[in-house]
C-alpha cells in the first residue's frame, strides 16, 4: 500500500514531481524545494538517496493505478518527468507502457482535483530528424524510433485528454539537455577525453544542447505562463553543429579536439551487422542505426515561442555549461 512520509508544512503551493530519481526530475524536485515549495515524489520503493531528502516519498507504480490512490491529495501542480529511455535490448511494448498508458494513469488522478497546472515532459526528438532549418512547435513530427513514437503519443494522448477533463495541462519539449550529475551523456564525455570519439558523418547536423539549470528555468515558467493545451519547446540558445559540441567538450576536458570522420554510408551496414550480432549473442552494439541518426541527422529547434510567451532565455552558454559539467564529472571522480 502506498504513504506519503517526510510530510512538509508549507501547504500553500504543493508540486508531485514524479520521476524525481532520474536525472531531469531529480534536479527539478531539489530547485522546487529551493524555491520554497512542498514536493511529493513518487516512487515505486523507497530508497536512501540524497537528491530525495526533505521531499514527501509517495509509494506507487505508474503502471499499477490501484497504487496511486491519494497521489492526487493536496497537489497544486504536477510535473511529470516520468519515463523510459529507448534502450538497447528494450521493447516497444515496454517503452509504450510506461511513456504512454503510464503518463495517462498518473493525468487521470487529477480529473477532478482542481489542479492548478499539469505540466507533462515530452522530448524535442519527437520531431524526428529534420532539416537544417530550426523547428518549432509546428513542425509535422515524423518520429523515427519508438522513444520518440511513444513520447509523441504520449504528448497528444495527454492534451487530448486533460481537454476532456478540463485539467490545465501544457507539454514541455526539452532540447538535449546535460549538465551536472548526467548520467547519460559520461560516455561521450569519456570517449572524448580518452581520445576514442569519431564523428559518424562530416560533423555538421545540428543538435540543440541545453543546460539543466536553464531548463529548469524554463518548466518554472509554465507554471506561471504556459498556456493550457499549448507545447513549448525548452532548449538552449541556439542550435550548435556536432562538431561544436565535441569541440567545446575537448577544449574543457583539455584534450585533443577529435578530428576522425567516418562516412555514414559505412556505418550504417556495420549497425546493422553489429546489432543482428548483439541479439544472437545478448551484448549491446557500440554502434547502432539509431546513434547513427542521433549523431548523423538534424535536430535543431527554435525556442521563439518560450522566449516570447514565457519570458523565457537561457542563461548559460555552451562554453560555460560543459565547462561545469566536466567540472563536477571530475568531483564526483567519473572523469
Amino acid at each position: 500500500m502506498q504513504h506519503v512520509t517526510n510530510q512538509g508544512q508549507n501547504r500553500a503551493e504543493r508540486v508531485l514531481v514524479t520521476g524525481a530519481t532520474g536525472f531531469i526530475g531529480g534536479h527539478l524536485a531539489a530547485r522546487l524545494v529551493e524555491s520554497g515549495y512542498t514536493v511529493r515524489a513518487l516512487v515505486r520503493r523507497p530508497r536512501p538517496a540524497g537528491h530525495l531528502v526533505g521531499l514527501e516519498l509517495f509509494e506507487g507504480d505508474l503502471l499499477q493505478p490501484q497504487s496511486l490512490e491519494g497521489l492526487e491529495r493536496d497537489v497544486d501542480h504536477v510535473f511529470h518527468c516520468a519515463g523510459i529511455l529507448g534502450k538497447w535490448g528494450t521493447g516497444d511494448s515496454e517503452i509504450r507502457d510506461v511513456n504512454v498508458q503510464g503518463a495517462l494513469n498518473v493525468l487521470a488522478r487529477f480529473e477532478s482535483s482542481g489542479l492548478k497546472r499539469y505540466v507533462h515532459l515530452s522530448a524535442g526528438g519527437v520531431t524526428g530528424p529534420m532539416g537544417a532549418e530550426p523547428a518549432d512547435e509546428t513542425y509535422d513530427c515524423r518520429p523515427a524510433t519508438s522513444y520518440e513514437r511513444t513520447k509523441l503519443e504520449g504528448e497528444q494522448q495527454v492534451l487530448r485528454r486533460a481537454a476532456e477533463t478540463g485539467i490545465p495541462a501544457v507539454v514541455a519539449r526539452p532540447t538535449f539537455t546535460y549538465g551536472p550529475g548526467d548520467p547519460h551523456k559520461l560516455a561521450l564525455f569519456r570517449a572524448i577525453l580518452r581520445g576514442r570519439y569519431a564523428f559518424i558523418g562530416n560533423g555538421e547536423s545540428v543538435n540543440h544542447p541545453v543546460f539543466i539549470e536553464d531548463l529548469l528555468d524554463g518548466l518554472l515558467l509554465l507554471l506561471e505562463r504556459g498556456r493550457p493545451g499549448e507545447i513549448y519547446i525548452i532548449g538552449g540558445e541556439r542550435p550548435v553543429t556536432k562538431r561544436e559540441l565535441v569541440h567545446t567538450i575537448a577544449d574543457a576536458l583539455g584534450v585533443k579536439r577529435p578530428g576522425v570522420k567516418i562516412p555514414v554510408g559505412f556505418a550504417r551496414p556495420v549497425a546493422m551487422v553489429l546489432e543482428s550480432l548483439g541479439r544472437v549473442f545478448g551484448f549491446e552494439p557500440i554502434l547502432t542505426r539509431s546513434r547513427i541518426m542521433m549523431m548523423a541527422d538534424n535536430f535543431g529547434y527554435s525556442i521563439d515561442k518560450a522566449r516570447t510567451e514565457l519570458g523565457y532565455e537561457p542563461g548559460h552558454d555552451l562554453r560555460e555549461g560543459i565547462g561545469l559539467t566536466v567540472n563536477d564529472y571530475r568531483r564526483a571522480g567519473k572523469l
